[in-house]
């Protein structure tokens, strides 16, 4: 069996390293700068993060595995992928919590439809096709909007009945509504067409 060969280096080293490509697509969508046009929420302390950061943070702990607030602090202290997307701090699990409670429904459809028209702008992929379609989503515990509905998994729980239309070209989401889970499939689907097309 040869000899294992272990070598030392001063670079600074990363185990996400492919959150390069992630940094490569940010660039060139130019989706930060779409993010500094649209009125996002700031802190109002003197050591409130940028909202601009606070984003890109949540992304990248979405893309590294994070399925709850708390799991996005172990990038705290990946000081190299914070070069990478040229952030000085990333913030805690607090920060993300206070910030993302500051959207509601107004908040969402003053931002979220221009984002999401500059992001489309960019792809030309022709005519659109939208497919829509709802599920249904257990809830345990007390959530806003959770209600006894239809639910063919678990009968007689909570939860939520969410319409989505889907770009088919791009597999992508066009837009979501959250609903009860006493709302019927079709409930209010022509609002919701309407507010899609108009996005």
């Amino acid at each position: 069996m040869g000899e294992l060969k272990i070598e030392y280096s001063d670079k600074k080293v990363t185990p996400f390293g492919g959150m390069k490509l992630l940094k490569n697509f940010i660039d060139k969508t130019r989706v930060i700068e779409d993010l500094k046009s649209v009125n996002l929420p700031i802190g109002f302390s003197n050591r409130a993060y940028d909202p601009i950061n606070i984003i890109q943070g949540f992304w990248l702990a979405i893309f590294t595995g994070a399925s709850r607030y708390i799991h996005a602090d172990w990038l705290r202290y990946d000081t190299t992928l914070q070069t990478i997307f040229e952030i000085d701090k990333l913030p805690s699990q607090s920060t993300y919590s206070r910030f993302f409670h500051k959207f509601n429904i107004e908040k969402n459809s003053e931002i979220f439809p221009i984002l999401q028209q500059k992001f489309l702008s960019q792809l030309d992929v022709g005519p659109l096709t939208i497919d829509l379609d709802s599920t249904v989503i257990t809830r345990y515990g007390e959530q806003e909007g959770a209600k006894k509905g239809y639910n063919p998994k678990k009968p007689g729980r909570n939860s939520h009945h969410p319409i989505i239309a889907f770009i088919d070209q791009t597999k992508m989401i066009a837009n979501t509504w959250m609903r009860s889970g006493n709302t019927s499939s079709l409930n209010n689907y022509d609002a919701f067409l309407n507010e899609t097309f108009d996005i």
